[in-house]
């Protein structure tokens, strides 16, 4: 049964021109089988000829997510990571296509992208796999500065001087723990694979319902890992800087901390991210052609 899908949205990597062109040929050939297709403004090389642009229509990036019902990122995870967090208000499918090196958001190769159209718009198999995003607040003085959504991560660190910050970590307004390290990263279940491995963290389920709580180079071996249920409230107090100290999210945005500042997290809970699988991989395959998963020494 053909897809219900009417309006097709292209995020592209920018700056590369193998994605760029890439773009079009897929715009192209949606075009012609009568899907209307958009593009971000400026996602293209101002070089390429109007010609070459014809019956694509453009838009702002933060109108994409309400203006069409399916969504194709051309690029890396970082290029991926731009598109989700544009689902605040409103989540739609998105398929990611991998223009990178690593790419684990990025689950369809290149080769791969015309058998994957035909598959899901034609054929209508579409698999989806819906991922908890969290709300990340920064408030200072009881102020809210921030406020914003992410699909990775959550990431408090210390800038370029080697001293170890504290942050005091409370679960549902209980004291849990203070960790003395070089940061601390929250992260969804999606972003377990991310960042949070590479410290430490464990490898989880992305359909998980949690969020997973990793110290940066802790000081002191018993400063663990560890899996919170995605519906407690997690606040963080940075109460120990000795030089600049950072929130980063997705690692996409980054704001300067003071000291006292409080980070809070909870779960999303307009709605979860979807995320469109790659139709012939499961995340064990991905595991094993991304990261080498369960590989001999």
């Amino acid at each position: 049964m053909k897809s219900p899908i009417k309006r097709v949205g292209i995020v592209v990597k920018q700056h590369q021109n193998d994605a760029a062109s890439l773009a079009l040929d897929i715009a192209h050939l949606l075009i012609n089988q009568k899907y209307e297709v958009y593009l971000i403004k400026g996602a293209l090389p101002k070089e390429y000829s109007p010609r070459r642009m014809e019956r694509i229509k453009f838009l702002k990036k933060n109108d994409l997510a309400r203006k069409v019902d399916f969504i194709i990122v051309l690029g890396g995870d970082g290029t991926y990571l731009s598109a989700a967090r544009l689902m605040q208000d409103v989540s739609k499918p998105i398929l990611g296509v991998n223009m990178g090196t690593l790419g684990f958001l990025t689950e369809v190769r290149r080769e791969e992208i015309y058998d994957a159209l035909n598959k899901i718009l034609t054929d209508g198999k579409m698999r989806i796999s819906e991922r908890v995003m969290l709300n990340v607040e920064l408030r200072r003085k009881g102020k809210l500065l921030v406020k914003s959504i992410v699909v990775n991560d959550a990431v408090i660190s210390k800038g370029a001087i080697a001293r170890i910050i504290g942050i005091k970590v409370d679960v549902n307004n209980e004291w849990a723990n203070t960790v003395r390290a070089d940061g601390i990263i929250i992260s969804t279940p999606t972003g377990s694979t991310a960042y949070s491995l590479a410290a430490g963290g464990p490898i989880v389920m992305p359909t998980l319902d949690c969020m997973l709580v990793t110290p940066i180079c802790p000081h002191g071996l018993t400063q663990r890992p560890f899996l919170l249920p995605d519906d407690v409230k997690l606040d963080m107090t940075l109460d120990h800087m000795p030089g600049h100290v950072y929130l980063t999210l997705d690692g996409q945005a980054g704001i300067d901390l003071k000291k006292g500042d409080t980070i809070s997290v909870t779960r999303f809970t307009r709605h979860k991210l979807k995320i469109v699988k790659a139709p012939n991989r499961d995340y064990f395959t991905l595991l094993r052609e991304k990261l080498s998963f369960g590989k001999g020494v």
